[in-house]
């Protein structure tokens, strides 16, 4: 760690001291010290810190408006969201700000309702007022195909995470989500759950349907029927979770395992059963989706699949940034693995010890 007293800080900034004053002091080219302020490659370590140096000498600043004027750029990207859940909107948040300033850009954060016109047309004017240079989009907040058309057809670069619409061929970043929930249904299948319920995600995200389709592969390939009664809508909020997993206790076979379309979800039915008086996983299983922070902080921790977020946003965000400046890229489209992660909340129903409650 480094201790901020030892951290050459300038004295004051200087708004008067230009970037031809930094190379001048430095002794090297204006254009070496642009590169330096603009963390371009191609620069050594020993001149880059010789240039900063300088830069912290003088208190110089870069005239960031001059620079957007000048170049008709803002180094700025907007990201846009809507509803998700606010554990999958921070992480999206942290990657896409890490990275973004790594590169010299900032963001802007912004909510985007697309059923309203007013939301999508307010995204079009941090376009014309040249506020943003291109758009990260999270879902559900890509669903409006006009407004993706726009900007496409404006020449404003976006990428999109975990869209519906891949057939477009506007570049994108998602994580294997079928895969993922297909592998989560052949554990719990593998530990003797048959019935196993299911807790939806928004029917208007893509992920959500790709996980759903998981699930019933898996029990497809084990023989196992599909029951819809084992199946609740979710909204991928904590109160979504408690309701539907206590609603699947009510049904005339009620499941020995719940796997719930994300993790708050899956930690909002493990509150449910605790509140119906059952004991995770002695009288029944939940398992969830994502592998967010809270997966790790409710009793028993989660089994789950990992999703990983922050590589998503942070591939999203770096490709994004490479369009923009125009660098060479060969692939316009990511899927990033996710992985099974075996926690406390899951465990065989027979002979390990859990009683089919149906069975009674």
């Amino acid at each position: 760690m480094i201790a901020l007293s030892s951290v050459a800080y300038p004295q004051e900034l200087n708004l008067a001291v230009t970037i031809a004053d930094v190379a001048r002091h430095a002794g090297v080219s204006i254009k070496t010290v642009s590169r330096v302020i603009n963390h371009e490659p191609h620069v050594s370590d020993a001149t880059r810190k010789h240039v900063m140096a300088s830069v912290r000498k003088l208190g110089y600043v870069a005239n960031l408006p001059a620079r957007r004027l000048a170049s008709g750029r803002s180094s700025t990207i907007g990201l846009i969201f809507y509803d998700a859940s606010w554990h999958y909107n921070l992480d999206v948040q942290r990657a896409v700000l890490e990275t973004a300033r790594k590169s010299g850009y900032s963001i802007i954060l912004h909510p985007c309702d697309v059923s309203k016109q007013s939301d999508c047309l307010a995204v079009l004017n941090l376009v014309m007022q040249r506020a943003v240079d291109g758009f990260i989009f999270t879902p559900p907040a890509d669903n409006s195909k006009e407004l993706l058309e726009s900007l496409n057809s404006s020449n404003v670069p976006f990428v999109r995470l975990t869209p519906v619409d891949r057939e477009s061929p506007w570049p994108y970043v998602a994580a294997t989500d079928y895969q993922g929930a297909y592998e989560m249904t052949k554990y719990l299948l593998s530990l003797d759950h048959r019935r196993i319920g299911y807790i939806l995600g928004p029917v208007s995200q893509k992920a959500g349907h790709d996980r759903f389709d998981g699930y019933r592969a898996a029990l497809t390939e084990f023989g196992i029927a599909y029951d819809p009664d084992l199946v609740r809508q979710g909204d991928d909020h904590f109160q979504a979770g408690v309701a539907n997993a206590q609603a699947l206790l009510r049904i005339s076979l009620r499941p020995t395992a719940i796997f719930a379309n994300n993790d708050e979800m899956a930690a909002g039915a493990l509150f449910g059963m605790h509140e119906a008086g059952l004991h995770v996983p002695d009288d029944i299983s939940i398992a969830g989706f994502d592998d967010i922070p809270l997966s790790t902080q409710v009793w028993p921790p989660l089994t789950t699949v990992r999703q990983p977020i922050f590589e998503i946003a942070e591939t999203a965000t770096r490709l994004l940034i490479n369009i923009l400046e125009d660098k060479k890229i060969s692939k316009f489209r990511h899927i990033i693995p996710t992985e099974l992660v075996i926690r406390g909340s899951t465990r065989a129903l027979e002979p390990a010890g859990i009683k089919n409650p149906n069975q009674i």
